[in-house]
């Protein structure tokens, strides 16, 4: 289960996930490519991890390639937040130095922010 979605006053798209199966791959591709035929260069995301589950070998390597699309569309900065080391970890081995883990929201908002 996830959502995403896109604030054109912040420039910032927010991804909340609590788990995406193999099932959800496509259709959350999808959905993050039509967020991303919206937002403008320049623009900001921050994924809300707080409540999810370790993402599945299978799924972490599907949605990986996002993380280049992002880059291309413009991003900045990515920002997620999570109170689970692993999956600090997970979020690392899959999109590399494009994102920054803070263990609060508030943080993570205020590095984007700046």
């Amino acid at each position: 289960m996830f959502q995403i979605s896109y604030d054109q006053a912040k420039n910032r798209v927010t991804v909340r996930v609590q788990s995406i199966t193999m099932d959800e791959v496509e259709t959350y591709k999808q959905e993050y490519s039509k967020v991303m035929d919206q937002v403008k260069p320049g623009f900001t995301g921050l994924t809300d991890l707080s409540e999810g589950k370790l993402f599945t070998q299978d799924v972490a390597l599907a949605l990986a390639p996002l993380g280049e699309l992002s880059v291309q569309k413009g991003l900045t900065k990515w920002a997620y937040y999570t109170g689970s080391a692993v999956s600090k970890m997970q979020m690392k081995r899959m999109f590399g130095d494009i994102v920054v883990s803070f263990e609060k929201l508030d943080e993570a908002e205020a590095y984007l922010n700046n």
